[in-house]
């Protein structure tokens, strides 16, 4: 499981570097926003940054991806599919992959305009998943599934239409990445604080809903600040909790953020996810009980539902201490009260 990875190195660490832009209170002028007022504050920070030339080539996607989704190997670590290709350098594409928009481009009419190029939602992607995937929303397909690389695809029932469509479900280790990629669009590109459209979404007022076969008739509104439909919501909030920041997510995102000179705000602090889409919604935040990815009382793959033990260290009025321990010879970690071995599974 991917969390064990990033436990080890957060031990032997005791940090995360974060990109050089992510200076200290960065975030912290968010205190005591809530609900439209907290996304809208978010999206003032990261809205403007530095836009990366689509494709291949010097400072391109493809020179993006080469740092921030190439495993130890040299391997492209592509979530669409599990048969991996090597990079060779960068700027150079992957053999078998193209770029894919997770976010589809269709669903803001495609123009090759900011958020055409933002690597936050650009993933190298295999070319015959991307296509099969088509511009089709995150989702747990029910009936006529198919599989094409690593996904699911296939049709569930919108309750609300009364009628069919179709989505996609990756891998269970890269749904919090898709969802956290969904929230950064959502809030980068979607209604500021005084509900007003982004530049992107003007050909529609909006996300696209006229056309029931793009996928964002089904899964996006354009009432509120809160950008998604209920159930989709529901499905990015649950796979959010479910599959927590990792850290190969934290890295992507340092290298993205070092070409493009902003950041994702739901993978530095997850929590903050829950005071727009979850659990916290309604409640202004207060920043300082909020503990980020680059802590060291933040402990990867602990989710579970957030239940009391776990929402501690994610939304903390305490300090959670994590320090080494030798028993019987052997190196292990207290996160509190609980024993952890050094490769991340609970002793006690």
């Amino acid at each position: 499981m991917k969390y064990k990875l990033i436990f080890v190195s957060l031990l032997l660490s005791a940090s995360f570097a974060m990109a050089e832009d992510m200076t200290p209170g960065f975030f912290d002028q968010a205190d005591g926003k809530k609900d439209a007022e907290l996304k809208g504050y978010l999206k003032t920070l990261i809205r403007d940054h530095t836009l990366i030339p689509y494709g291949n080539g010097s400072n391109s996607s493809w020179e993006v991806f080469y740092y921030s989704d190439q495993d130890e190997n040299g391997y492209c670590m592509d979530m669409y599919c599990d048969t991996w290709q090597k990079f060779s350098s960068p700027g150079s594409v992957v053999s078998g992959c193209n770029i894919e928009h997770s976010f589809a481009k269709s669903w803001w009419g495609g123009a090759k305009n900011d958020a055409y190029k933002d690597c936050y939602h650009l993933n190298p992607s295999n070319s015959t998943a991307n296509s099969a995937r088509s511009n089709y929303p995150l989702g747990v397909p029910e009936k006529e599934i198919k599989t094409s690389g690593s996904l699911k695809i296939g049709k569930r029932h919108h309750d609300a239409l009364n009628t069919d469509h179709y989505v996609f479900e990756p891998k269970d280790e890269y749904k919090g990445d898709f969802a956290r990629a969904y929230f950064y669009m959502a809030t980068c590109y979607g209604k500021d604080a005084n509900g007003n459209y982004d530049e992107v979404c003007k050909q529609y007022q909006g996300w696209r809903l006229d056309n029931k076969d793009v996928g964002s008739k089904f899964a996006m509104q354009n009432d509120n600040y809160l950008e998604f439909q209920p159930w989709e919501q529901e499905v990015l909030i649950t796979w959010h909790r479910q599959d927590p920041v990792s850290e190969k997510e934290i890295k992507r995102a340092d290298a993205v953020s070092d070409f493009q000179h902003n950041r994702n705000p739901f993978i530095d602090y997850p929590y903050l996810a829950e005071y727009i889409w979850g659990v916290k919604a309604g409640q202004m935040v207060q920043m300082s009980h909020l503990v980020a990815s680059s802590d060291p009382r933040f402990v990867p793959g602990k989710s579970n539902g957030w239940s009391d033990e776990e929402t501690a260290l994610y939304d903390v009025t305490t300090t959670v201490q994590v320090k080494k321990i030798i028993r019987d010879g052997q190196l292990f970690i207290q996160v509190g009260e609980a024993t952890y071995s050094i490769m991340g599974q609970k002793i006690q």
